[in-house]
């Protein structure tokens, strides 16, 4: 298995490279539809995004910058896609929606459920900006330089956004904690 690094491999890819492109698919092709999937809330949609967002790289090889983090630089595709998307079928909210439900981690035990459930609201009712980068944080494992990068906002709103939503999670989760 590849090792290169992602600037290694945003050099390759520049170069035309298809094994370092492929290599880039399968090491960031999970992490973009789990972060697809999170804001359309539909498998086919997320998938088609995820083709059309690596077509992009593809097609646009040239203009890959070595220097600049290739994650961010994925993640900042991915959520112009999904504004684009909801932008073409007039829908805005629908991008800010709530994580689906995951089938696999519903447990039979009533307080883990009822704990579980708590969250989801306490994120789903958190201001749409705000949830966005704390889903993005927490989900998807982004540092605040890359979200700020991917949302094109400064590291400051991004810092700001994360207090105020853990601020707000604290306080309506205190009773379960």
């Amino acid at each position: 298995m590849d090792k290169r690094s992602d600037a290694e491999l945003a050099s390759a890819i520049s170069a035309s490279d298809a094994a370092a492109f492929k290599m880039l698919y399968y090491r960031y092709y999970e992490l973009l539809f789990a972060f697809l999937w999170r804001r359309t809330q539909n498998r086919e949609t997320s998938l088609d995004l995820a083709q059309e967002l690596f077509a992009r790289v593809w097609n646009n090889r040239e203009k890959l910058d070595a220097g600049q983090s290739l994650k961010s630089y994925l993640y900042k595709i991915a959520n112009n896609l999904v504004i684009d998307h909801f932008r073409k079928k007039g829908v805005e909210q629908s991008y800010f929606a709530a994580d689906p439900p995951d089938d696999a981690s519903v447990t039979t035990d009533e307080v883990d459920f009822e704990l579980r459930e708590q969250i989801e609201q306490a994120v789903a009712g958190l201001p749409p900006p705000v949830r966005q980068v704390f889903q993005m944080s927490r989900f998807d494992g982004l540092k605040y330089h890359e979200i700020a990068k991917a949302l094109e906002i400064s590291v400051k709103t991004v810092e700001a956004r994360m207090s105020k939503a853990l601020a707000s999670l604290r306080e309506q989760l205190e009773p379960f904690l």
